[in-house]
């Protein structure tokens, strides 16, 4: 018997269904990675987990397929869908009998702010930020800063500092860096300016 079989034995056998649930995502299903117990995953088989992941919780519809590359953080209340109906059917309405089931990957050092929603095909490249609440329908490059619904390029990180950083293997978070240092910026965002 492997390890990982051994190890999910033993998790089964916690009395309590919430502690168990929280063994599992943390020692279980996904070793080396953080995916908090209230996350809800469907088809767990399909979830491929680079390492240092973490997952708030958020739902993950995996019957096509993700795949989360090393070292990206999901926020809370993130969805993630990997199928879709066939509305263009020509024997039923709304949508007929046949599901589409189209794969999502994201890659290395993504961040994927709270309340997004990442629709089924999408491919988000290493580095890209998803600011929160958007609704990401197409793919998006490297150090792409999307935001809005449907998401669209706000801006863009620097290539070279975050190619240099992640050679280095400057990944947050580090041992010496928790807790968080937080800083107070005192200052409001402009809604309408007169000039």
């Amino acid at each position: 018997m492997s390890l990982a079989r051994l190890r999910k034995n033993l998790i089964e056998l916690v009395p309590i269904r919430s502690w168990r649930k929280y063994l599992h995502y943390r020692y279980g299903w996904f070793p080396g990675n953080f995916v908090q117990p209230d996350c809800n995953i469907s088809s767990t088989k399909n979830l491929k987990l680079g390492g240092n992941v973490y997952i708030g919780g958020s739902r993950l519809c995996c019957d096509g397929g993700i795949e989360i590359g090393f070292n990206t953080k999901i926020g809370e209340g993130c969805f993630f869908l990997t199928s879709n109906h066939n509305y263009k059917s020509k024997i039923r309405i709304p949508f007929d009998n046949i599901g589409f089931l189209q794969k999502i990957v994201i890659g290395q050092n993504v961040w994927i702010g709270a309340k997004s929603i990442i629709c089924p095909g999408v491919r988000i490249d290493d580095g890209a930020i998803i600011a929160m609440g958007s609704v990401v329908t197409k793919s998006v490059p490297k150090c792409a800063i999307v935001g809005g619904n449907p998401a669209k390029i706000i801006g863009w990180r620097d290539k070279k500092t975050f190619d240099k950083l992640s050679e280095e293997k400057m990944t947050y978070p580090t041992s010496k860096e928790i807790p968080l240092e937080w800083i107070r910026i005192n200052e409001y965002k402009k809604y309408m300016q007169k000039e």
